[in-house]
């Protein structure tokens, strides 16, 4: 039988005809008389005791663990949250040759973003390349190439506005999800560890920072072989380069388990069988007819389909248009609506993953 928490009131009923059974004989409490106080003062301190109790009872468990509770699993099983990372990269400014842009001058985005130069910088041939960081970390602080960012204080002599190279401003990532924290917990408690097993390589992937997915192909190139793969779904482009798989490569054949301190991973005569596979994206163009059709239910529907490609897709995966439109038909405010294109279910060979591609939306 489940337990149920009491409620304040079944509480203070229950402390009052315990004191009218025990103390006045089944006497009637007056409504102002000190034991009826009495008993509602301490009904309140049973009510916050339960309520203890009750939190105490859910941190026990992985699925029902708050923020702070998750943290104490995560030291458990050795599986930290990712935390939030600042963007990087080079912005070129320009103005009178000789002048200087001290370390630490702040420069500012279009959208609010606040970077630092990480070094002083000295103007010559009329240009300068300044090492920049974000102020704040997060996502939100990546830029592409060529956006335009200006001093927060002008300096005489220097163009107020600077560029950020081809290379753009990356590394900013959001703190993790504490649901997708929480899906890694409960993947490693349901999979432990078996010596190399299909969810050992997934979990290895999942485990270095940045990996949100990760698919592995038992038998990739025939007996004793294992083919891995995996995104970023945080960076842009998804797909990982060569730099990226190296490290994920690296983890998977030699890394330290952070509950025994020992180095593990697979064996040496198994490091030869690994292949991680190169990604390509796959660009899901869809043409969608809706009523009504309006910037709102446009983009709900957009964060549907969005949503679906990350559950669903990815490599050697097949997005079915059915799944489609069990998905979409939950669009807030959407009375009826029709796939055009594409026609058929959309399937992604073993180095492909779907990402979203042009959506486009016309009257039905």
């Amino acid at each position: 039988m489940s337990f149920n928490r009491p409620s304040l009131s079944e509480l203070v009923t229950r402390a009052v005809t315990d004191v009218q059974t025990r103390v006045t004989g089944a006497t009637t409490l007056l409504r102002r008389s000190v034991l009826r106080v009495l008993a509602k003062v301490q009904a309140g301190a049973n009510h916050l005791l339960y309520g203890y109790l009750d939190y105490i009872s859910k941190g026990i468990f992985i699925l029902t663990s708050d923020e702070a509770q998750l943290r104490s699993h995560g030291i458990e099983w050795g599986i930290d949250r990712d935390e939030a990372a600042v963007a990087v990269g080079n912005t070129e400014a320009t103005g009178t040759n000789g002048l200087i842009i001290s370390a630490g001058t702040e420069l500012q985005s279009d959208d609010g973003q606040i970077y630092t130069t990480d070094s002083t910088g000295t103007i010559a041939a009329g240009v300068v390349t300044l090492a920049i960081t974000a102020q704040q970390a997060g996502a939100d602080g990546n830029q592409v190439a060529a956006t335009v960012l200006i001093f927060v204080s002008p300096i005489r002599g220097i163009d107020a506005n600077t560029t950020v190279d081809a290379d753009g401003l990356s590394g900013g990532e959001d703190i993790e999800d504490i649901e997708d924290w929480r899906d890694k917990l409960l993947a490693r408690k349901r999979n432990p560890p078996h010596g190399g097993s299909e969810n050992d390589y997934e979990t290895w992937m999942l485990e270095v920072d940045g990996v949100s997915r990760a698919w592995v192909f038992p038998l990739y190139n025939g007996i004793g072989t294992v083919g891995c793969t995996f995104v970023r779904d945080a960076e842009s482009p998804i797909v990982p380069n060569a730099s990226e798989i190296a490290t994920v490569r690296d983890y998977i054949v030699e890394h330290i388990d952070l509950t025994t301190g020992k180095i593990v991973g697979i064996p040496v005569t198994a490091e030869p069988g690994l292949f991680m596979l190169t990604l390509l994206e796959k660009s899901i163009d869809l043409t969608i007819s809706i009523y009504p059709n309006t910037a709102a239910i446009q983009a709900a529907i957009t964060a549907i389909i969005n949503d679906t490609l990350i559950e669903f897709g990815g490599p050697g995966q097949t997005v079915y248009l059915s799944q489609l439109q069990k998905n979409i038909s939950r669009a807030t405010n959407l009375e009826y609506f029709t796939i055009v294109l594409p026609a058929t279910d959309i399937a992604a060979t073993q180095t492909e993953v779907h990402i979203p591609g042009t959506y486009t939306y016309q009257n039905y």
